[in-house]
């Protein structure tokens, strides 16, 4: 049996990851800074369905080498923890995280 997810269950589980995940903490050169999430939404594919979830460092804020990134909710529980080792040189960063889901009958 084929499965199709509908657009109308994207929307809803964007947004309900837009209410939860609000801001991502990202350390650069050992120093945590909170920073707010761009842009959420949804992509569906032969290949993937996923939720995606940008977060924008501009030159000054991502000068350094990028360490960690934690997407985390309104009182800054993590949510999702990323290491990294991300070096910039005097350009911003955008980081994409992607959450994959799978909609199967079992």
């Amino acid at each position: 049996m084929a499965l199709k997810v509908e657009p109308a269950f994207l929307e809803f589980i964007r947004n309900a990851v837009s209410a939860k995940v609000v801001n991502a903490i990202i350390t650069v050169d050992g120093k945590s800074d909170i920073r707010p999430i761009t842009q959420t939404k949804h992509l569906t594919s032969a290949q993937k369905t996923v939720v995606q979830l940008y977060v924008y460092l501009d030159a000054l804020d991502a000068a350094g080498t990028i360490t960690e990134a934690k997407l985390v909710d309104a009182s800054g529980t993590a949510m999702i923890t990323s290491d990294a080792n991300i070096t910039s040189h005097e350009t911003g960063v955008l980081l994409l995280f992607e959450i994959p889901f799978e909609v199967g009958v079992v």
